[in-house]
């Protein structure tokens, strides 16, 4: 059964934000490399979707990318193609907007189920969380081409890029832990 958190466990420290407004930065540079395609572009942001969520843990991770989304939705131009407004958030790319958000909390959950995942563990919470992210992604970009189908083959182009993002994203996060870059407030196991 899980414990429940005391007010003074729930509280968000000046390092927690300080790493979570860091990672909200890094995904909206992400955002600048763009390659323009029909519906979604090819972009960096979820090299760091995923990478929030290694280095920072499931809840600062998933306050990282809430914090980027909000930023764009507020009207700031951090999304891809320097797009903004909360249209971003119910047109093509939407879904894997709110997929950004919920990825972090899943690699950062699997990978802190263990006090030292290794390799396999590692690169399964990366798939996992690319997989929550293309879920949401095609879930919302079907409405918008018409059909599942058709949203899966727009869809299937990013994968082979994205598990490249991810393999990045776990080899960054596996130095940066080898060199003692601990995780913003989060404990393992």
């Amino acid at each position: 059964m899980a414990k429940a958190l005391t007010r003074a466990q729930s509280r968000w420290t000046l390092k927690e934000l300080s790493a979570a407004g860091l990672f909200a930065a890094l995904t909206a540079v992400g955002a600048l490399v763009t390659i323009p395609l029909p519906y979604v572009p090819f972009t960096l942001q979820v090299l760091f979707t995923l990478l929030s969520g290694a280095v920072l843990g499931p809840r600062v991770g998933m306050l990282s990318q809430g914090v980027y989304v909000l930023m764009g939705a507020v009207g700031l131009p951090v999304f891809s193609g320097r797009g903004a407004g909360v249209q971003q958030l119910v047109g093509p790319t939407g879904g894997y907007l709110i997929g950004m958000v919920l990825a972090p909390w899943v690699v950062g959950r699997i990978l802190r189920a263990s006090a030292s995942p290794g390799w396999g563990r590692s690169a399964a919470a990366m798939l996992l969380g690319l997989a929550v992210i293309h879920a949401a992604g095609v879930a919302v970009l079907s409405f918008h081409v018409g059909s599942l189908w058709g949203a899966l083959t727009v869809d299937v182009v990013f994968v082979p890029v994205d598990l490249l993002k991810a393999a990045a994203a776990l080899a960054i996060a596996r130095g940066l832990e080898a060199r003692g870059v601990a995780a913003a407030g989060e404990e393992r196991g």
